[in-house]
């Protein structure tokens, strides 16, 4: 058993079924099973509502670190990883970091920052990115 794989999905449950429940204490509808796939269709179906929730921000910052972790241990090599520089997004502090992978395999390369999930960029965007840098 791999025990990365098994702390991660424990995770991915903690996280979908503790936004479940803010939307059923504030909705004040009946809270689903904590199963993942059951608590991640609740959660599609409230979607709408969540985004104009004051907190949407922490979620998509939540689940983009999930969706980075899980695809961590799904293909742990992560080919080569090469520093890139700043970040250059306002007030933050991170290093830029592009993880090389094979062209064709999971997850895709990116340019990652090492202080924020939500500072990435896929291949198709490093031209503007190295605008910024």
């Amino acid at each position: 058993m791999n025990a990365a794989a098994v702390e991660v999905r424990s995770s991915i449950r903690t996280v979908l079924a503790s936004w479940a429940g803010l939307v059923t204490e504030e909705r004040r509808v009946e809270p689903p099973a904590r199963d993942i796939a059951v608590l991640a269709r609740f959660l599609v179906r409230h979607v709408d509502w969540l985004c104009r929730h004051p907190a949407a921000g922490d979620l998509a910052d939540e689940i983009r670190h999930l969706e980075r972790t899980a695809a961590r241990v799904a293909y742990p090599d992560d080919g080569r990883r090469i520093r890139v520089g700043h970040c250059p997004a306002p007030e933050c502090d991170g290093e830029l970091f592009a993880l090389i992978r094979p062209h064709g395999d999971l997850p895709r390369s990116e340019i990652t920052c090492s202080e924020s999930s939500v500072h990435s960029w896929p291949v198709t965007r490093w031209s503007k990115l190295g605008s910024l840098i």
